[in-house]
């Protein structure tokens, strides 16, 4: 009996969140999880991220400019306040990647080190 009347609560805030439209964090760890594959989409490339371990990564543009680039990084990940993760890794050619994930609204923030240049992209990220 206490079962149920603990999960009439749950379903309660559950649909309450729903009805109003708000977006139900992709993540609750507040980290990337290791054997997952996270899809960032960047509007005009998309990529899959795949952790490996926790210290390797792999990468695959799946459409895009950069389509069927593919590469195996070490990454170093921080958790931060607020269900946010800052990841960071170096390219083979030199690119340096550094990426706030805020998993409540399911967005990175790439800020990509190119030539002595920082470009900023935005993805949505989602599971694979």
């Amino acid at each position: 009996m206490k079962k149920k009347l603990l999960s009439i609560p749950i379903v309660a805030i559950l649909v309450s969140c729903i009805g109003k439209g708000e977006e139900i964090p992709l993540i609750k760890a507040g980290k990337l999880e290791v054997g997952q594959t996270y899809i960032y989409d960047y509007g005009d490339a998309r990529y899959e991220v795949k952790c490996l371990t926790d210290t390797t990564l792999r990468w695959e543009c799946v459409y895009g400019e950069e389509k069927g680039r593919q590469e195996t990084d070490r990454y170093y990940q921080k958790e931060l306040e607020g269900n946010n993760v800052f990841v960071t890794w170096a390219e083979a050619d030199g690119i340096g990647v550094s990426q706030v994930i805020d998993f409540n609204k399911n967005k990175v923030q790439s800020y990509l080190l190119i030539d002595k240049k920082i470009e900023l992209a935005e993805a949505k990220i989602t599971k694979k």
